[in-house]
């Protein structure tokens, strides 16, 4: 018997196995290794780099992204995570 998608923490777990939701337009993101790319079409960037999410591609280990100065280029999912807020005292601060 297949078993439904069950929401948990923005991902899925589909047969025993965690998928993360695709993030949205906008989605700011930091980069947790280098990336040289090695396709035209790929946006290199270093470790540390906060990129900015453009689109989803159809293949989910691959966003379509802008770096800071607004060059744009295809990113692996693996390498970046999502920038998070976290509250210190009363201000909200973005963390890399």
């Amino acid at each position: 018997m297949a078993s439904a998608p069950l929401l948990v923490d923005m991902g899925y777990f589909l047969l025993g196995v965690h998928f993360e939701a695709a993030w949205p337009s906008g989605t700011e993101c930091i980069a947790k290794y280098n990336f040289h790319g090695t396709a035209e079409q790929d946006l290199p960037f270093c470790k540390g780099d906060v990129l900015t999410i453009v689109a989803v591609t159809k293949d989910p280990n691959w966003y379509k992204a802008k770096n800071k100065v607004g060059r744009e280029g295809i990113i692996p999912a693996n390498y970046v995570q999502k920038r998070e807020g976290v509250k210190a005292g009363t201000k909200l601060s973005l963390m890399p």
